[in-house]
C-alpha cells in the first residue's frame, strides 16, 4: 500500500464516520441486537455497491460533475432537477441533524458550568456556524479527517474502559414493534457518496486501486459502528440517549467523556460547515439563486424546521438516511444502466447489474423510505 492509497482510504473513512454514528445506539437499544447484526453488514455491503456504482459513473465520463450533474448529462434537464431536489432535501436533513446533535453536545459540556437550556446552546452554536458559512470560511478536508481520527481513538479508549460496566443483558434480542427502526440511521452512518469524486480524483493515475479503497473505506467505518454500538448499548442499555455520549457520563471518568464530547462537537461542527457551504453552492451555482439568499436557504431552512419542533435526532437521521440512501440508490442504479448503454469503453470498475439484483435493491430502498416516512410522521 502506497501513501496515496492509504490517504484515499482515510478520506472515505473520515467522511463516513460522523453524526450518523451517534444515532445508531438508541435505535439498536429499541430494536434489539438481532436486527442490528442483520442490518449493519447488509447495508454496509449495499453502500459499498452504491459507492462503486458512483465511481463507475465518474470513471465513464470525461467531464467532472456531482451526481445531479451526471444525471443532467445522461438523462436530461428534467431528471437533473429531480436529482437536485432530492439532493437538497437530503442535505437539509443532514444539516438539521448536525444542529440537533451539536446543540446536545454543547449543552452537555457547558450546562454544568454555566447553566442554561438545551435550546439556548443549540441556537448559539447554530448562529456561530451560520456566520462562518456566510463569510465563506472553508475548512480543509484534513481537519475533518483529523477530528474523525481523534474521535475513533477516544471511542476505542471508551471501549477499553467499558469492560467493568459492560453487560450483554442490556441488549434485547429483538423487538418486533421496532424491528426496522435501525434501517435509516445505519444507512446514514455507513454512507459516504460525497467522498467518491474525491477518491476518483486522488487515484486518477491508479484507477485500478479505486475498488479496493472503496472496500476498505466503507467497511472500516462499519466495523467501528459495530464496536461503538456494542460499547454504548452494552453499558447504558435502556438508558441509551439519542446522542449516545451523554448517556455514558455516569459510567466513565469525567475527563474521558469531556474529551469525547469536545471531539464529537468539533466533528459535528465541521460537518455542518462543509455541508452548509456545499448546499449554498448548489443553490448559488446550480439553481442560480443570489449568493446571500442561497446562504439563507441553506442555513435557515433546517433551523426553521428545528424551531417548528423537528428535533428528534433519531427520526431526522432515519428519514435523511432513507432519502439519501434509498432515493440516491435508485438514481445511481438507473443512471448506471443509462451510462452503460452510451459509453464507448468500460472503465476499470464494471459492476454487473442483473435485473433480479436491481429489482431487490429498489424494493428495499422504497420500503425503507416509506417505513421511515411513516415512522417520522406517525
Amino acid at each position: 500500500m502506497n501513501r496515496n492509497y492509504i490517504c484515499a482510504i482515510a478520506v472515505l473513512s473520515g467522511t463516513i464516520i460522523g453524526a450518523g454514528l451517534f444515532a445508531v445506539p438508541l435505535v439498536v437499544s429499541k430494536a434489539g441486537l438481532v436486527p442490528f447484526l442483520l442490518f449493519l453488514p447488509f447495508l454496509a455491503v449495499v453502500q459499498f455497491f452504491l459507492h462503486t456504482i458512483y465511481a463507475e459513473i465518474i470513471l465513464s465520463s470525461e467531464q467532472r460533475h456531482r451526481l445531479a450533474g451526471y444525471v443532467g448529462v445522461y438523462c436530461g434537464s428534467r431528471a437533473k432537477n429531480w436529482a437536485l431536489l432530492f439532493s437538497i432535501i437530503g442535505k437539509h436533513g443532514a444539516i438539521l441533524a448536525y444542529i440537533i446533535l451539536g446543540g446536545s453536545f454543547l449543552y452537555a459540556l457547558l450546562n454544568p458550568v454555566f447553566g442554561g437550556s438545551l435550546f439556548f446552546y443549540t441556537v448559539i452554536l447554530y448562529l456561530i456556524q451560520s456566520v462562518i458559512v456566510f463569510f465563506g470560511l472553508r475548512l480543509i478536508a484534513g481537519v475533518e479527517l483529523a477530528l474523525s481520527t481523534a474521535l475513533v481513538i477516544l471511542v476505542l479508549l471508551i471501549a477499553f474502559k467499558s469492560y467493568p460496566y459492560f453487560d450483554l443483558g442490556n441488549f434485547a434480542l429483538v423487538n418486533k414493534d421496532s424491528i426496522f427502526l435501525p434501517y435509516g440511521p445505519i444507512f446514514f452512518a455507513v454512507g459516504g457518496q460525497v467522498a467518491i469524486p474525491e477518491i476518483c480524483r486522488m487515484l486518477r493515475a491508479e484507477k485500478e486501486k479505486i475498488r479496493g479503497v472503496i472496500a476498505w473505506g466503507t467497511f472500516i467505518p462499519a466495523v467501528f459502528v459495530f464496536i461503538f454500538v456494542l460499547v454504548v448499548v452494552g453499558v447504558t442499555g435502556n438508558n441509551t440517549t439519542s446522542d449516545a455520549l451523554v448517556g455514558l457520563q455516569g459510567y466513565f471518568d469525567n475527563g474521558i467523556i469531556i474529551f469525547a464530547l469536545i471531539f464529537g462537537l468539533l466533528t459535528v461542527i465541521t460537518s455542518f460547515l462543509i455541508n452548509s457551504q456545499s448546499l449554498r453552492e448548489v443553490y448559488w451555482w446550480d439553481i442560480r439563486i443570489n449568493n446571500n439568499l442561497s446562504w439563507l436557504l441553506a442555513c435557515g431552512t433546517p433551523f426553521l424546521l428545528y424551531l417548528l419542533g423537528v428535533s428528534d435526532l433519531t427520526k431526522v437521521i432515519g428519514l435523511t438516511g432513507s432519502v439519501i440512501g434509498g432515493v440516491f440508490g435508485v438514481i445511481l442504479i438507473l443512471l448506471l444502466l443509462k451510462v452503460k448503454n452510451v459509453r464507448s469503453k468500460s472503465p476499470v470498475i464494471n459492476n454487473k447489474l442483473r435485473l433480479p439484483l436491481v429489482a431487490v435493491l429498489c424494493l428495499v430502498f422504497f420500503f425503507g423510505l416509506f417505513y421511515e416516512l411513516w415512522h417520522f410522521f406517525y
